[in-house]
């Protein structure tokens, strides 16, 4: 439990270790986002993103900092980093239930019979770089109305609870080898403890500007480094090497302090 414990320490004072400084450098922004997250594990066919629709929806808060403050004027000068990079930190919780086994070419009752179930919580940070001035597009000069879009990249540190259940029976507390599943993932291939992971993400997105508040489209590819988010982990299959992943697609409502 202490490792868990460090690694969120770690990334919460990574995250918010700028708040301290002055006003004068720096502005925020909050807001809370929510949309449908689609994970691709080794449920399904591997490489067949069609067959990986194990969808559920997210939600979550975020925290942007930009990197001037919210006194800013031309005197203070400006940097090409400062007019197009904002820092986001976000906390996202998702439970993705019911997973199941899509694309396969023929029946088989044991793969129908097996389900899936994720529950995540996800800290992360993401660098995003607009292609506008912000300080143009969202300061305190420009009025609403303005479409300002972006890319990002993203480190990220999820804690997640997986469970396997057969017939609506879970594998929790049952000892191998489960012969309810295919011989593959009948012995050491069941992870179901509760576990932690790093990864990284890419997105896009499209940012609009109203008088008070923000509206922000957002999309993105994160990558685990795990294989067991889902709980499946067949070391020797090769249709089972690589590792989980998934892509979240959501809106976001931001509050823009001290935003005339």
């Amino acid at each position: 439990m202490k490792k868990p414990l460090l690694k969120i320490t770690v990334l919460l004072f990574f995250f918010f270790f700028t708040t301290t400084y002055s006003q004068s450098r720096f502005s925020h922004e909050v807001g809370v986002i929510f949309g449908p997250t689609s994970f691709q594990t080794d449920f399904g066919i591997s490489g067949d993103f069609a067959s990986a629709n194990q969808s559920s929806l997210a939600f979550g808060v975020t925290h942007y900092l930009k990197f001037f403050g919210s006194q800013y004027n031309w005197r203070n000068g400006s940097s090409f980093f400062s007019e197009h990079f904002k820092l986001k930190t976000e906390f996202i919780y998702t439970s993705n239930t019911n997973i199941s086994h899509e694309g396969l070419n023929k029946p088989n009752p044991k793969l129908d019979d097996m389900k899936g179930n994720i529950k995540m919580y996800n800290i992360g940070t993401n660098l995003e770089f607009y292609f506008l001035e912000l300080e143009d597009y969202s300061s305190y000069f420009k009025a609403s109305g303005s479409l300002n879009p972006f890319v990002s990249i993203g480190l990220q540190y999820s804690f997640f609870d997986p469970d396997i259940t057969v017939n609506g029976n879970s594998l929790e507390g049952k000892t191998e080898p489960y012969t309810e599943l295919i011989d593959k993932w009948q012995t050491g291939a069941i992870f179901l403890e509760k576990d932690n992971t790093f990864g990284v993400s890419a997105g896009a997105g499209l940012r609009y500007s109203l008088d008070k508040l923000d509206l922000v489209l957002d999309g993105r590819y994160q990558y685990f480094f795990s294989d067991n988010v889902d709980g499946l982990n067949a070391p020797n299959d090769p249709a089972n090497k690589n590792n989980d992943s998934m892509v979240f697609i959501n809106i976001g409502i931001v509050y823009v302090f001290n935003k005339y």
